[in-house]
């Protein structure tokens, strides 16, 4: 069998660990509370804005897992988008983004019967969801993406037929990226996602 001897320096192993961690590098412009690579800073944190393409999306039905809070299951639909960031990306200051080509995927799951339905457990995640999901859209083809008083199916956008690709892959989004501690380990969360007709 044939062998492939590594001899590994410090510099290395950092490297192999940051591939795998599946979070995104601070980039020197973001704004910094704390050291998040110091494992006994549980609230530090750090905020950056975040130009991302839309590469992959399902939508799909399935149901929510249990949790300590609620060991209930629910009926949803789930939006399972994969974003990442272009491979040209720079950053304000026109230096090179440190995380150019890194992708994440992100799941967003609403659950009909919690619509509109404040006794509903789902409620509140429901909103997040839908917020988000929202404002993708609005990010990419601005507020005007519904009109008020009108009905819209977020299937038209995200969902696909006859093997097409859904309508928001390819596009580019803009959001704030916060990158905290979940239990000692990283976690990124995008949010506030930037209205189209708002960015530069």
């Amino acid at each position: 069998m044939p062998k492939v001897d590594l001899w590994l320096d410090s510099e290395d192993i950092a490297s192999a660990q940051q591939s795998n961690s599946f979070n995104f590098e601070v980039p020197v412009d973001a704004v910094k509370k704390g050291n998040l690579d110091d494992p006994n800073d549980d609230k530090a944190k750090a905020t950056w804005m975040q130009a991302l393409d839309i590469v992959e999306v399902k939508f799909y039905e399935d149901e929510t897992a249990p949790t300590q809070k609620d060991a209930s299951r629910y009926d949803c639909v789930t939006a399972e988008i994969k974003f990442q960031v272009p491979a040209d990306a720079t950053r304000s200051s026109g230096a090179a983004d440190p995380n150019a080509g890194r992708s994440t995927t992100v799941w967003y799951r609403v659950v009909p019967a919690a619509m509109k339905n404040k006794n509903h457990a789902k409620y509140k995640a429901n909103n997040f969801a839908l917020g988000n999901l929202n404002g993708i859209l609005r990010s990419i083809w601005g507020s005007s993406v519904f009109p008020h008083g009108a009905s819209a199916n977020l299937g038209d956008f995200y969902g696909s037929e006859n093997g097409a690709d859904a309508p928001v892959v390819g596009k580019r989004v803009l959001c704030t990226v916060k990158q905290s501690k979940y239990e000692g380990n990283k976690k990124d969360e995008l949010r506030d996602f930037v209205p189209q007709e708002s960015q530069k």
